[in-house]
């Protein structure tokens, strides 16, 4: 379950939520299952993050940082993508058939499985995580 402070936190101000955690470096950040559906992460900190099952649906996460970060079973069908740092990714599982502008250099720096929904042209890079 998601922290309900660091979720309030995100959600109400992503500049404050960059600072918060830059000052806390320490912080495990637990947004487990949160619904992040349409928010406006553009340059969000989600570093190292538990994101697992979190609905991410048609998310603004243009230049986010989520290096690092647990996106297990997560749903970013929609969500913009944009410059985002995805190395180290765990998108074992998740959905990501529509999400926008992600390259296939970038899911190879990730880790995902046969069941990460991955968008149409890049299905047969299922082959290569395993």
């Amino acid at each position: 379950m998601a922290d309900p402070l660091q979720l309030r936190k995100l959600r109400s101000n992503v500049d404050a939520w960059n600072q918060w955690r830059q000052r806390n470096p320490d912080v495990h950040v637990d947004l487990r299952g949160a619904d992040l559906s349409n928010a406006d992460l553009r340059l969000a900190n989600l570093r190292n993050a538990d994101l697992r099952e979190a609905s991410m649906i048609m998310a603004n996460l243009t230049g986010a940082d989520l290096h690092g970060s647990d996106l297990r079973n997560a749903n970013l069908v929609g969500a913009r993508m944009i410059g985002v740092d995805i190395s180290g990714t765990d998108l074992r599982g998740a959905d990501i058939r529509t999400a926008e502008d992600l390259t296939p250099e970038q899911l190879m720096e990730t880790r995902f499985d046969a069941a990460t929904v991955l968008p149409e042209p890049m299905t047969d890079l299922t082959k290569l995580s395993e």
